[in-house]
């Protein structure tokens, strides 16, 4: 009896040893240089609620815009997530919506969405009055297919939309003048296959993400493709479904991988760097704000996540 006790107690401190330093390896790989700081949201259609919250931008004060899919609206908080005001309504009038996804804002306050099921882009004030539009459906210059996705802007306020299903992207002035496009269906340097979101770093680069070619391709301002990197796969450098793009104040590199829930993070040119490993369900976009601050749209959890990073 005393034996079988004695072999019980050596497998139980065995077992809780082992268990103790699995736990201890997976929560730090699991917080690395960042930690849950807010998160924000319920599912629902009152203020501060959300049904499938997409995609973020952030205005010179630090507020937040966030595209509200299905209530065809957009909500605008604090960067501690405090409701300030929202806007839009389902329809195709000037200041609806149908499913906006994209958004950005520009030096002066602007805000510009991606109204995809209309496959036009909407300008508004800070606090949602409708300025000007332009887009139909279609494939030409200027034209939209029914999934007009991510818009970002570069520092003199040209924007940049990457449409789906037309495999390209397009750029404009901020008045919604063409300037130029590129891309085309394929999985050439430059093509792609349904590009999701894109991002313009301090230096002028813009990164795209090749959602269904499962890589990252880097651009000059007009277009001309620079490197790439990715691979279907979860070992690193490698992506399920990069989605999501966001850039540091360093110029660091971060992509939503919603197929692997988790958040890797590359140097400028594609170097693999860290990995954020969290408890999300199906992730979207996103932001990074001015103090290099992360924020996440959890789609299916209809929240919004904030980290910031662990300052040793």
């Amino acid at each position: 009896m005393n034996f079988l006790m004695l072999l019980f107690l050596i497998f139980f401190t065995s077992f809780s040893f082992s268990s103790l330093i699995f736990s201890l390896n997976f929560s730090f790989a699991s917080v690395s240089e960042y930690q849950l700081q807010l998160r924000w949201g319920t599912a629902g259609t009152g203020n501060g609620q959300f049904m499938v919250p997409h995609s973020m931008a952030f205005d010179s004060e630090g507020n937040i815009y966030v595209t509200d899919v299905n209530n065809h609206r957009i909500q605008k908080f604090t960067s501690d997530g405090e409701f300030i005001t929202k806007w839009g309504s389902e329809g195709n009038g000037d200041g609806e919506f149908s499913s906006p996804e994209g958004i950005d804002v520009d030096s002066i306050g602007n805000v510009y969405v991606a109204d995809t099921g209309n496959s036009r882009i909407q300008k508004f004030t800070s606090d949602g009055e409708f300025i000007t539009k332009w887009g139909s459906e279609g494939n030409g210059d200027g034209e939209f297919s029914s999934h007009a996705h991510g818009v970002t802007k570069d520092s003199f306020d040209n924007f940049y939309i990457t449409d789906r299903f037309n495999h390209n992207v397009q750029k404009f002035t901020s008045d919604g003048e063409f300037i130029t496009k590129w891309g085309s269906e394929g999985n050439g340097d430059g093509q792609f296959n349904e590009p999701h979101s894109s991002i313009v770093d301090r230096f002028g680069n813009v990164f795209v993400s090749d959602m269904n070619n499962h890589r990252i391709q880097k651009f000059t301002s007009d277009g001309e493709f620079i490197t790439k990197w990715g691979s279907e796969g979860n070992g690193d450098g490698q992506f399920g479904l990069p989605l999501g793009i966001g850039s540091d104040s360093k110029g660091n590199i971060f992509i939503i991988d919603q197929a692997t829930s988790s958040i890797p993070k590359f140097s400028n040119q594609g170097q693999i760097l860290n990995k954020i490993i969290f408890n999300f369900d199906k992730l979207e976009d996103i932001e990074i704000d001015s103090n290099d601050d992360i924020y996440v749209t959890d789609r299916n959890k209809n929240e919004i996540l904030k980290f910031s990073q662990i300052i040793n």
